[in-house]
């Protein structure tokens, strides 16, 4: 293929572009950042002539953008998939399965992308180290007349660079920052991370090491004082922050995490057959709201409080036990937030309208 045919991004002009990328060709394409060089992804000679055009380290994959969620997930995967939908189109990029994909927020792009299967291999039309152009002519200019056709689709509109994130087992982990800011978790917690997955939330974690307090006669304001610790220290580039902590409180004691199996089984001997407080202090931003729960144990043998550790090992949980895990066990009842007792009450995350 030799001379470059420019043509209008109207449905002509697609369908002209789109014959051409499927027959193993390479255009330039506008997006809603800069303008790219596009080939098929199932066309390896084609993707070879985007190193070869732009003088790329063979070493550095090149990003697909996809038509819409559909496309991106034949690459990525269902769930990572359906987790930048909740922010396509748009600048955000997810990372998942050795790909990189995202959904550009430009009509003309996603319906050529669309046309042509779904998804597309594209970089920017300019040579390694030299700067990106939002001009279709400037864009042929810059790789010379070695793409086989060019749409031109007017001034593309700039911006900054989209956000990167990676995405592993549902974990979210910002590779790159930019206009896509998730929230951030301010705790390691397994149970607060998958409240938040439940409610459709979508956050990177940050395990916090801010110092606790304790007053055993006011459970209330050592929930405060520590989640607002932990939110404090977890503050990165603006983005919002959510932190909690949990305690039990029963017979004026705070029961914490337990420092080892014999304090567990110790805790849980103290609270058999009684009913205990379950406090959590949530703080997002700087505010902190307290939830509370009230629990009854059932009256616990020895040999089931020795079968519960055995099966939970629950040293990470506040009194030594899950709601969630086996709590049928030791639970006779409770009154009150089922996610306070694990650990995030929903309530907060609803008035912050961070889940709905």
């Amino acid at each position: 293929m030799g001379v470059v045919n420019i043509v209008k991004a109207d449905e002509a002009g697609l369908e002209a572009a789109a014959s051409i990328i499927m027959a193993g060709g390479v255009a330039v394409v506008p997006t809603d950042t800069v303008y790219g060089l596009a080939a098929h992804p199932g066309c390896p000679s084609a993707v070879e002539r985007l190193y070869s055009i732009k003088g790329r380290d063979r070493k550095k994959p090149i990003a697909l953008l996809a038509s819409d969620a559909e496309g991106a997930a034949k690459f990525i995967g269902r769930d990572a998939a359906d987790i930048g939908a909740r922010h396509w189109p748009g600048a955000l990029t997810i990372v998942a399965q050795g790909e990189g994909v995202r959904v550009p927020d430009h009509e003309w792009t996603r319906s050529l992308i669309a046309k042509c299967g779904g998804a597309l291999r594209v970089t920017s039309a300019n040579e390694s180290g030299h700067g990106d152009t939002a001009d279709a002519r400037r864009a042929l200019e810059a790789v010379g007349e070695l793409a086989d056709i060019a749409v031109d689709g007017g001034p593309a509109p700039g911006g900054v660079a989209s956000t990167v994130a990676r995405v592993e087992g549902g974990a979210i982990e910002v590779l790159r920052e930019g206009p896509v800011k998730f929230l951030v978790l301010a705790s390691g917690s397994p149970r607060r991370a998958k409240i938040l997955r439940d409610l459709g939330v979508d956050f990177t974690v940050m395990k916090s090491d801010a110092p606790e307090v304790s007053y055993e006669d006011d459970p209330e304001r050592t929930v405060r004082e520590n989640a607002l610790a932990k939110g404090a220290a977890a503050t990165v580039n603006g983005r919002h922050v959510l932190s909690a902590d949990t305690i039990v409180w029963f017979g004026g004691r705070i029961y914490g995490k337990p420092r080892d199996a014999d304090e567990a089984k110790r805790f849980l001997r103290e609270l058999s057959g009684r009913v205990h407080t379950v406090f959590t202090g949530v703080a997002y931003d700087g505010e902190v709201k307290v939830a509370k729960s009230d629990v009854k144990f059932r009256e616990l043998s020895d040999a089931a409080i020795d079968e519960y550790v055995a099966a939970v090992n629950p040293v990470d949980r506040a009194g030594a036990y899950d709601i969630d895990e086996s709590g049928d066990l030791i639970v006779e009842r409770y009154s009150g937030s089922y996610e306070n007792i694990m650990g995030l009450p929903v309530e907060p995350l609803k008035e912050w309208g961070i889940a709905k």
